[in-house]
């Protein structure tokens, strides 16, 4: 076992199991050891990608965005990119808006990211950007903010449906060998207090269960929704996640639940092996985050294909400028790089994006495409 797995299959034989929330909120973000809390985890080199990660033509997309959202609301706008890792997005963004007429004195940078470890190597990489641990220290301000798989990152309760009433999954031991160091981390199942209310929750959003299916809830989502929500006066609220809507998140296409893990660009349903060695996630409830955002007055359009919105914003741009390339080899390459990012069978289908908007019409722009035509800005 490493440190942190001992120190939590302690816990479990000290306090008995763990539910899968708490477990998986140590495993991602214990200071001591947990997955978010060194550096290098995303991209090529690390156990997953993201588009922020992959092509810088992602963010110069988003700064379109932002190019879009100022001429509307005028004045200087803010940036704010909630779990922005290590700064990847804000730094294209940055060259993008740098190297747009006017510069970027328009635009004010902020990046919110919890690890402490990858807000050091944001800091490092970008300067010029406002650096925060917390939302809670974003003022209210008009402009764009990004949540890029922000909430696919927050731990989520395990259950399974039996009847009429869900079981609590939590994470116990057995023992595999001698000692402490043979005990391995085992599903258990177990009481779940707030069955009733769950359950009503759920049918509340369409949803409906069937018996032995194992599925997850998340539950700071809806406050975390609203958090955001409140930070914004006018400007967009921009959601890239993996996930669906509540009656297909839970149809019978997923009956054993979306909870796996990543490692080394390696899928895995084994959740509990070696905390902080890979990240755990699971899907968003999108229907989830509508209600949340319109009971917090915002204007919700999507979730639409991260393709479809990223050729509203402008990809197409991106790939006429990859022709310009001096070598034949090179445009291949920037080619298939640009694909990655509106792949139909890879991120530019499975990730969605949600748009929560406060003060402008803009976003139909953004998740109705091509009706409205793609947008062109300089920043």
């Amino acid at each position: 076992m490493n440190e942190l797995a001992a120190r939590l299959a302690g816990r479990i034989r000290r306090d008995g199991p763990l539910r899968f929330d708490v477990f998986q909120e140590l495993a991602l973000y214990d200071p001591d050891g947990g997955y978010y809390e060194r550096p290098g985890r995303v991209g090529r080199s690390g156990d997953f990608i993201t588009a922020p990660s992959w092509h810088r033509a992602f963010g110069r997309c988003l700064a379109r965005v932002a190019g879009a959202i100022r001429e509307e609301l005028g004045g200087t706008i803010d940036i704010v990119d909630v779990g922005a890792g290590e700064g990847e997005l804000l730094e294209a963004m940055h060259e993008a808006l740098r190297s747009g007429s006017g510069g970027d004195g328009r635009y004010r940078l902020v990046g919110v990211e919890r690890s402490a470890a990858r807000r050091c190597r944001a800091r490092e990489r970008l300067p010029e950007a406002l650096w925060l641990s917390s939302i809670e220290e974003v003022s209210r301000f008009s402009g764009l903010l990004i949540a890029y798989e922000l909430f696919d990152a927050l731990p989520v309760r395990s259950l399974i449906f039996e009847g009429e009433r869900l079981l609590e999954r939590v994470v116990g031991l057995k023992r595999e060998g001698s000692g402490e160091t043979g005990d391995v981390f085992e599903w258990k199942e177990g009481e779940c207090a707030d069955s009733a209310e769950l359950l009503g929750r759920l049918r509340a959003r369409g949803a409906i269960l069937r018996p032995g299916q194992i599925l997850e809830v998340r539950p700071a989502a809806p406050s975390l929704a609203i958090s955001l929500s409140g930070k914004i006066s006018g400007g967009f609220l921009l959601v890239f996640d993996y996930g669906a809507s509540t009656r297909a998140l839970y149809g019978p296409a997923r009956h054993l639940g979306t909870l796996e893990a990543f490692q080394a660009h390696q899928v895995t349903r084994d959740v509990l092996s070696d905390p902080g060695s890979r990240d755990i996630t699971a899907w968003v409830d999108f229907t989830e985050l509508e209600t949340a955002f319109r009971d917090a007055g915002l204007t919700v359009a999507g979730p639409v294909s991260q393709a479809r919105f990223l050729a509203a914003a402008g990809i197409g741009e991106e790939l006429a400028a990859a022709e310009e390339r001096p070598t034949e080899a090179e445009r291949l390459a920037e080619r298939h790089a640009l694909g990655e990012l509106v792949a139909p069978g890879g991120m530019g289908e499975s990730i969605r994006v949600l748009v929560a908007s406060r003060g402008t019409d803009l976003a139909g722009r953004f998740v109705a495409w091509p009706r409205p035509g793609i947008v062109r800005s300089n920043h």
